[in-house]
């Protein structure tokens, strides 16, 4: 029995040897390929008494760069193997491979026994990729039969290329920024403004390839509407038989409404001659406009439960106040969805006034805290789009480095004192710690005071006293009873 069991492991393994070397390059045969003038081989034209078999299957598929296509093939293994000389190859109509074998199937020194297919590839390089179009490969054993037949030759036609270019364009102030994916394949693109019922082009410009990201500014006054943009990629040795347009998103242009506001006011003053009177009038209004108009947009990583009930307990304390707009993907799936993350969020922060970026602790606590020490607060799930906006974030952020008045509209929110934890991206940033700096953030957002202080011991006994004590961090914060016993009024809690 131990005898019988010791043949079965022998041919076992003697198998798995077989199996494991069963391909070309475990015979050191390999397939040498050079291309060739003539459409057409010259075995076509004699007559041969033996042949091969035809080709067991054909293959391609573009490379990552989209500039060169890898062709792989079998042949079959059987009597007819010697009798191989060579493999023609042809891509589209215009590329001819005559690819041999080295050694050749006739020499004694290869053995294919217990072989049914052998493996071989090619590259062709330096091919130009255009949009929209297939490349077809044509392959046959030679030398050929008399009546060459169709199931002798093999052919493959590979997929389009594509380009996805994601386009998004709005008018912000005097400028046109256009935001696109590149094609690898493109060199250049050329980047037209055109306007219905308008014949002439308004604005024309060229970009440079090799950015993934691309991003242009076109300079515009004119009148928003009915604005589209065109990009048409240039490829090499191609025609523009590809191209991708995006209505412009207009915004508001709040430097021309001030100025014109500005100049009808200094009229209206040197008419009833009492500037200090309407000063003071103006101011008023100003600052009243500037206090209910000021909108906040929320960001922030997708952490855990604990930062995610921290993060919808500041926003609800924010817009509770008065004064503040929030918005946050939590309250907006519904937009979100339907634009998707990158043109909801270029909107968004293009009406915003500011766009807050909350970090959480350096260490954080995955346990779900119990929720009911803050009335009607809900164990919140963490929201799925948190992280792509929150990189979507970080990148406004880098495009805006050398633009101080951009800059200045991200607020960064530290929920650590240590500044090590704030990314590289945001250090440049305007930085408030809470709760430290919780009157100070609300103060410079709104221009007022929290009346209540009930409604900062809450956030503080919420998320500082139950989330760092499961952080091993020591506070001594009041729970929300007591607080609610110095104010009665937490109105960001009803």
């Amino acid at each position: 029995m131990d005898l019988l069991n010791l043949m079965r492991e022998i041919t076992a393994f003697v198998l798995l040897i077989q199996w494991t070397t069963s391909d070309s390059s475990s015979h050191s045969i390999v397939s040498v390929c050079r291309k060739e003038a003539d459409y057409k081989p010259i075995e076509l034209y004699t007559s041969h008494e033996s042949i091969p078999s035809p080709l067991h299957a054909v293959s391609a598929d573009l490379s990552e760069s989209q500039s060169s296509l890898n062709i792989r093939w079998a042949i079959n293994v059987d009597s007819t193997i010697h009798t191989l000389k060579s493999t023609w190859i042809q891509v589209t109509s215009e590329l001819f491979y005559r690819c041999e074998y080295q050694p050749p199937f006739t020499s004694k020194q290869i053995n294919l026994d217990a072989l049914q297919q052998l493996w071989f590839n090619f590259t062709v390089s330096n091919l130009p990729i255009c949009p929209s179009n297939t490349y077809t490969i044509w392959a046959y054993n030679l030398p050929p039969p008399p009546a060459m037949e169709d199931n002798y030759i093999k052919s493959f036609e590979t997929a389009k290329v594509q380009w996805n270019a994601q386009l998004y364009s709005v008018l912000h102030d005097d400028k046109i920024v256009v935001n696109f994916n590149a094609s690898s394949a493109a060199d250049r693109y050329t980047i037209e403004l055109t306007k219905k019922g308008v014949e002439d082009l308004l604005k024309s410009v060229e970009k440079k390839g090799g950015c993934k990201e691309c991003q242009v500014e076109l300079e515009y006054t004119g009148p928003c509407e009915d604005l589209t943009i065109w990009i048409l990629p240039h490829f090499e040795a191609c025609s523009h038989d590809s191209y991708a347009q995006h209505e412009v998103k207009c915004t508001d242009r709040p430097d021309l409404a001030i100025g014109a506001g500005c100049m009808l006011v200094l009229l209206f003053l040197l008419v009833l001659l009492c500037c200090c009177i309407m000063c003071q009038i103006l101011w008023w209004v100003r600052g009243s406009k500037r206090v209910s108009s000021v909108r906040v947009l929320v960001v922030y990583p997708a952490v855990d439960g604990v930062f995610q009930r921290a993060v919808m307990l500041l926003t609800q304390f924010l817009r509770s106040r008065g004064g503040v707009t929030v918005v946050i993907d939590v309250w907006e799936r519904g937009s979100l969805a339907e634009q998707g993350p990158l043109r909801w969020l270029h909107t968004q922060a293009d009406l915003a006034d500011r766009i807050l970026i909350i970090l959480p602790p350096q260490r954080t606590q995955t346990d779900d805290l119990k929720s009911n020490l803050v009335p009607g607060m809900t164990d919140d799930a963490v929201s799925a789009s948190a992280s792509t906006l929150f990189t979507l974030t970080l990148n406004l952020v880098s495009s805006a480095a050398h633009d101080p008045h951009g800059r200045d509209k991200f607020w960064v929110i530290n929920l650590d004192h240590d500044n090590k934890s704030v990314q590289t991206e945001l250090r440049g940033c305007r930085t408030f710690v809470l709760p430290r700096d919780l009157e100070r953030l609300h103060q410079q957002l709104s221009g007022g005071e929290i009346k209540s202080p009930a409604l900062l011991t809450c956030f503080r006994s919420f998320y500082f006293k139950n989330a760092l004590e499961h952080m091993e961090i020591n506070t001594d914060f009041p729970t929300c009873a007591e607080a609610n016993s110095l104010d009665k009024k937490p109105q960001f809690l009803l």
